[in-house]
């Protein structure tokens, strides 16, 4: 007895709480949803990137909680220049002609430069010399323009292109025939 006498002492200067669980609640976790009207508690709360504001599952969205600059910076649109194909930001609410004329205005809209059309080459199969006033040739005979290296009609077959020349000029086929119906008539008389 005299033990408990002595050890009631020490007993009642210690404080008896109730055990605390940190796991069991959540109540340092998460955070109010922004919305006015929602304020529910979210464990995983998303943050606005336009607005900087934490919402809940239901209201993270732009539309959902009428964030203009969220949905403002998110909206890239561009105009392609008719000019010089280049990209031009358009922002939110700007007219495109405005735009487009600004751009047009700063100097910074440079038409492309046109390539000169290709040189013409030597038209013998298997040459591909290009022709310049210095190394090309007219033929007379075939009306055709080769390269220096093929001015002979033996080179460029001068032959097979004169007689379709010839051809063209009668006439075409019908001259053919007519050629052939006066050597018919000059073989019977």
């Amino acid at each position: 007895q005299d033990l408990i006498v002595e050890v009631l002492p020490l007993f009642a200067s210690l404080q008896f709480d109730p055990p605390s669980f940190a796991m069991a609640h959540f109540s340092d976790c998460g955070a109010h949803c922004s919305d006015p009207y929602c304020r529910q508690k979210d464990l995983l709360p998303l943050r606005c990137d336009g607005c900087a504001k934490v919402f809940c599952s239901e209201h993270f969205k732009y539309e959902e909680h009428n964030c203009h600059k969220g949905l403002a910076s998110r909206d890239k649109r561009v105009i392609v220049c008719p000019l010089c194909d280049q990209a031009v930001p358009l922002p939110a609410g700007a007219d495109e002609n405005a735009v487009w004329e600004a751009h047009s205005a700063s100097g910074r809209c440079k038409p492309p430069q046109v390539a000169p059309p290709p040189k013409p080459k030597c038209p013998v199969p298997g040459c591909k010399e290009k022709l310049t006033t210095l190394n090309s040739f007219d033929c007379k005979r075939c009306r055709r323009t080769v390269c220096m290296k093929h001015r002979f009609e033996d080179t460029h077959q001068c032959q097979e292109a004169a007689r379709a020349c010839r051809e063209v000029a009668r006439g075409g086929q019908s001259g053919f025939l007519q050629q052939a119906w006066g050597q018919a008539r000059r073989l019977v008389k």
